[in-house]
This record gives structure tokens, sequence and C-alpha cells, in this order.
């Protein structure tokens, strides 16, 4: 006899009969071997779906973000404090490479919905720095918004390590933290993301003309993303002590407003000049508290964050 694994039983095959081994309905099922069918049981993740339309935001597509330097040009130009501040968050908004490395070498890589976000978000962050680069430089073939300030003596090594280090480290996070490391690298994209956001309104408010234009088209390009990763991370971080766990240890090595794990020697003074404003202040601390409220332990504050004077809110 022979056992069809649809659902039946086939009809007896006469012993003269040549049946190739490796075709699974001429194979008799042995007791337990898998028989064709792969069942989730309790020590299977289930996948997880927010509501986000992660299928209608890739349909959606994306472009680059038009910028009239021309127009610029005839207009006020950008002082010097606002042109510091908008390099630093230049530089945030091109690190998305460096953070989908982190993300995708580990088993965050796994999950499909969060892979098939990314390859569109990539896109949209590579045209967004563009457009504030084009605001900086006017649309300069070869020039690059420059950091001001020198590099703090660490700096070289967090790049060592990022560079030399991290990807070794990849293997110990994913074998320890496992399918809780995506809460993890969601949560720090939601206050990435949101930090973002709310750093280009708070540029956008002191600007005018066409800077304000192009700040505001490229905050509010934002906005899927910060849907895309506060839903994901609060999802996770609810669903298990044990993803808040995780993400707390990832959150404490480093601030998420350093761009793909670099330090930005301009990120403090871009700071006092972001939240010179109460509002920008307050805006700010909510796109982290937001994500850490959910963490176990006490709160978790931002080693740059932390310098800035209090908002009262």
């Amino acid at each position: 006899m022979v056992v069809d694994l649809t659902g039946g039983t086939a009809a007896s095959t006469p012993h003269s009969q040549v049946q190739d081994p490796h075709d699974a309905r001429a194979r008799p099922a042995r007791e337990g071997r898998f028989t064709g069918h792969l069942h989730f049981d309790e020590t299977i993740v289930p996948v997880l779906h927010t509501d986000f339309d992660v299928a209608a935001y890739v349909r959606r597509g994306t472009a680059r973000l038009e910028v009239d330097t021309a127009l610029q040009a005839t207009e006020e130009p950008l002082g010097e404090d606002l042109r510091l501040a908008l390099g630093v968050l230049q530089r945030l908004e091109s690190s998305a490479l460096g953070e989908s490395r982190a993300m995708l070498a580990t088993t965050t890589g796994n999950e499909a919905r969060i892979t098939a976000f990314l390859a569109t978000w990539l896109v949209d962050r590579f045209w967004q720095s563009r457009a504030l680069r084009d605001l900086l430089t006017g649309d300069h073939a070869t020039d690059r918004p420059r950091a001001r300030h020198h590099p703090h003596p660490l700096a070289a090594l967090r790049r060592l390590h990022v560079d030399r280090v991290q990807p070794l480290l990849t293997p110990v996070w994913n074998v320890t933290a496992g399918e809780a490391l995506p809460a993890g690298h969601m949560a720090r994209m939601a206050i990435q993301e949101a930090s973002l956001q709310a750093a280009l309104v708070a540029v956008s408010r002191r600007t005018s003309g066409e800077a304000r234009r192009v700040l505001d088209m490229v905050a509010e390009r934002h906005q899927a993303a910060v849907d895309f990763f506060v839903a994901e991370a609060i999802a996770r971080l609810t669903r298990s002590r044990g993803e808040a766990i995780t993400a707390r240890a990832l959150l404490s090595f480093g601030s998420p407003l350093d761009g793909g794990g670099l330090i930005d020697p301009d990120l403090r003074p871009a700071l006092t000049v972001l939240g010179a404003d109460p509002r920008d202040r307050a805006a700010l601390r909510r796109a982290r508290f937001e994500i850490t409220r959910l963490l176990p332990g006490p709160d978790l504050p931002d080693p740059y964050l932390s310098s800035l004077p209090s908002t009262g809110v």
C-alpha cells in the first residue's frame, strides 16, 4: 500500500513497478517522520500583522522630492544655526542604509512585512536626504553638508565598532535574543523617525518660502514610516515581556539619534537649535517617550536630549 499525502489511501502498486524514492507520493509514511505538512506549535512566534498596509505603501512608490533651487536663491538665505541643524538632519536621513544593514543581518530580516517595508523606505530616505542636501548646497554635483565640529575621540572607536565588531556580534544577538530582536529594532527606528519628523517641523516654523515648502514636504513624507515603526514597536513591546526587555537592552547601547550607530559631532549644538522652543523640546522628548514608556524598569533617557532644559511637559 502507498500512503497518499493528499488525504486518502492509494490503490496497491504492483511490486514489479519501479518507484522513484524521491517521489513523496510513492514513499510510505513512517511513524514519527515529517509527512508533508508543518504545523505551528507553541514554539513558533506567530507572524505579527499590525493595521499598517505594507502592500499599499509599496505600491505608492517613491520619487525625488523636487527643490526649486533657483527660487530659493532669490529668497532670504537660511541662518547659520538652521544650516547647522539641517546638516545634522540630512546626515541622519542618509544613515538609512547603515540602519537597515544592522536590521537585515539579524532575525529581523526574517520578517517579510519588515523587509518589504524597508525596500521602499530606503528609497524614501534617500530622496528625503537629497531634498535637504539640495536646500543646503543648491543641488551641487559633489558638494555635501559637512560637520563643523571636530569628531569626539571616541567617534573613531565607534566607527570601528560599527564596521568591524558589530557584524561579529550579529550571530550573538541572533542566538541570545532570537525572535525578540525585531522589537528592539522597531523601537529604535520608531524613535528615530518620530524625532526626525519633529525636528523638521521645528526648523520649518523658522523658515519661509521654498525652504519651508520643502521641509513641510519631507516632514509629511516621514508620516508613513512613523506609523509603521511605531505600530510595529508598540505591538511587540506589549506582546511579551521578553521582547520589551530585548528592546530596552538594544536601546541602552546608544541613541537612535546616532544615525547608523555613528556619532555626529554637530548633534549636540544642533539639538540646542532644534530645542530652542519649549514645544519643540517637548515634541522631541515625546517622540522617545512614546516607546520608552512601554519598557520595563525606570525611564531610559536619551544621552543627548537629557542635556536640554526641562520643558515642564
